[in-house]
C-alpha cells in the first residue's frame, strides 16, 4: 500500500511538471437502494407500488442508485439481481413471521421473509398463496441466496408480522410475541447477512422517511433514525435484548395508528449506536439509551404489563387490582375507585391497593391483579407470570359486587 501512494504521489508531481490536470481520486459511489414489492391484490398491489415511488423518489433525490423488483414481475431471479450490492434494501408485501397462528413450528423456508410471484404466477398482482401463484421466499432462503452490500439495512413496510403486529383478523399481540416477531423476522438480516440494522414500520410513507433519514444522516446513530419518524412517541417504545443476535436490541413502538387501533406498528433490530457508515465516532458520548419511560395516560388509559397477587384483605376471593400511585393506586378516603382492564376480555375492577410496580426500570408494569382478576380478564395461565393489559383510568358505569364500602 505504502509504494502505490508514493507512485501516485511521485506521478501527480510528473503531470503537474508538464502543464497537466493531476489525476484525481475516484468519486465515492452513490448509494444502492433496492425496492421490492410483492403481490398483494389488484387494489393493494397499486397502493404499494405508489408507496415504493415515493421511498424510490426519497432515494433518487439525494442521488442514490435505485433499483425496482415490483409486482407482476417480482420474482425471485429479479428480486435477488435487484438485492445485489444494495445499501439499503426495502420490502412492500405479504409478511407471515413467526410465532404465528398457523403453524407451532414455523418453517424457515417460508416464514420471516419476501412473499413474492412464484413460480405458477399468472403475470398480473392477483397472484396468491392459496392458488400457489405466490411463494413465501422464507429466511433460509434469503439467507443462502441474498447478496446486498456489507453492512446494508433492512426495511419492511406494511407487511404483517414485521413490526410485531399481525394479521388484521387475529387477536392482537402481546408483548412477549411482539418481540419474538421482530427477533425472528431481524434474525436472518443480521445474524446471517450482515445487516447493520433492520426496521419494520407500518406509518403511511414510512419507508420513504426513513430510506431519506438514513441517507441524509448516513453517520447518524440508528437510535436517532428511527426516533426522527414523526409519529414516534418516547413514552410508547419497549426495548428489550435481540433474542438471538448478541450485542443487538429489540426495539418495539406500540401505538393507536390504523383506525385507531393499539398495535406494533413499528420496530427495530440491531446496534442502536451503529449507523450506515458504522459506530459514529461520538457514540461513546451519545445521548444515554432511553430508559423504561414513567407511565402515560394517553386518552385516558395506560397499557403496559400486569403481574397478579393472590388477594387483597377484605376482598379475599374477588376480583381486585392494585395499581402504581403515579396513576392512582391505594384508597386514600377508604373508597375503591374502579377501572376497566382489557386483555382477553375487559372488567371493571375496584382499585384496592397500590404497588410500586418497578415504575422507571425496564420491569415495569401498570397494574398487579388479584388471582381472580387475571382469570377474569385472560385466559392465559396465571404461570404465564405477566400479561398485557390496557386500563381505562376514567369512571366507569359498571362495578362489580364487592364488601360494603366503610
Amino acid at each position: 500500500m505504502r509504494s502505490v501512494l508514493v507512485l501516485f504521489t511521485l506521478l501527480a508531481t510528473v503531470v503537474a511538471g508538464l502543464g497537466l490536470p493531476a489525476p484525481v481520486a475516484a468519486a465515492k459511489p452513490a448509494a444502492k437502494v433496492a425496492i421490492i414489492v410483492g403481490p398483494v391484490g389488484e387494489e393493494l398491489t397499486p397502493v404499494y407500488i405508489s408507496l415504493a415511488e415515493t421511498a424510490a423518489d426519497a432515494a433518487e433525490d439525494r442521488g442514490a442508485t435505485v433499483s425496482r423488483a415490483y409486482s407482476p414481475d417480482a420474482d425471485a431471479k429479479s428480486v435477488l439481481k435487484a438485492v445485489r450490492g444494495a445499501n439499503i434494501v426495502i420490502y412492500f408485501g405479504h409478511g407471515v413471521g413467526s410465532p404465528n397462528p398457523y403453524s407451532d413450528t414455523p418453517s424457515p423456508l417460508t416464514t420471516n421473509g419476501w412473499g413474492l410471484n412464484g413460480p405458477n404466477a399468472k403475470g398480473d398482482h392477483s397472484d396468491s398463496y392459496a392458488d400457489g401463484t405466490l411463494t413465501y421466499y422464507g429466511e433460509a432462503w434469503i439467507a443462502e441466496h441474498a447478496k446486498p452490500a456489507p453492512g446494508w439495512v433492512m426495511i419492511y413496510s406494511n407487511a404483517c408480522y414485521a413490526p410485531g403486529a399481525g394479521e388484521g383478523q387475529h387477536q392482537k399481540a402481546s408483548r412477549k410475541v411482539a418481540v419474538e416477531r421482530v427477533s425472528a423476522y431481524s434474525r436472518a438480516p443480521l445474524a446471517d447477512l450482515d445487516a447493520s440494522a433492520y426496521f419494520a414500520t407500518d406509518f403511511y410513507e414510512g419507508a420513504a422517511h426513513l430510506v431519506g433519514a438514513l441517507l441524509d444522516g448516513p453517520n447518524r446513530p440508528y437510535r436517532d433514525i428511527f426516533m426522527s419518524e414523526p409519529r414516534f412517541e418516547g413514552d410508547r417504545l419497549f426495548i428489550r435484548p435481540h433474542a438471538s443476535v448478541d450485542g443487538a436490541e429489540t426495539w418495539l413502538h406500540r401505538s393507536r395508528y390504523f383506525e385507531g387501533k393499539l398495535d406494533y406498528w413499528y420496530a427495530f433490530a440491531g446496534d442502536p449506536d451503529a449507523s450506515l457508515t458504522g459506530r459514529p465516532r461520538s457514540a461513546t458520548a451519545a445521548a444515554p439509551e432511553p430508559a423504561e419511560p414513567a407511565i402515560a395516560v394517553v386518552d385516558g388509559s395506560v397499557t403496559g404489563m400486569a403481574s397478579s397477587y393472590p388477594e387483597s384483605r377484605g376482598w379475599e376471593g374477588k376480583a381486585t387490582v392494585a395499581l402504581p400511585v403515579e396513576i392512582g393506586g391505594g384508597i386514600p378516603d377508604g373508597r375503591p375507585s374502579y377501572v376497566l382492564v382489557c386483555a382477553d376480555r375487559c372488567v371493571s375492577l375496584p382499585v384496592v391497593d397500590s404497588c410500586p410496580c418497578y415504575v422507571g426500570t425496564a420491569d415495569q408494569r401498570v397494574a398487579n391483579l388479584s388471582h381472580e382478576a387475571w382469570r377474569q380478564v385472560s385466559d392465559m395461565p396465571l404461570e404465564e407470570g405477566l400479561i398485557e393489559v390496557e386500563i381505562t383510568l376514567s369512571p366507569v358505569a359498571v362495578r362489580p359486587s364487592g364488601p360494603p364500602d366503610s
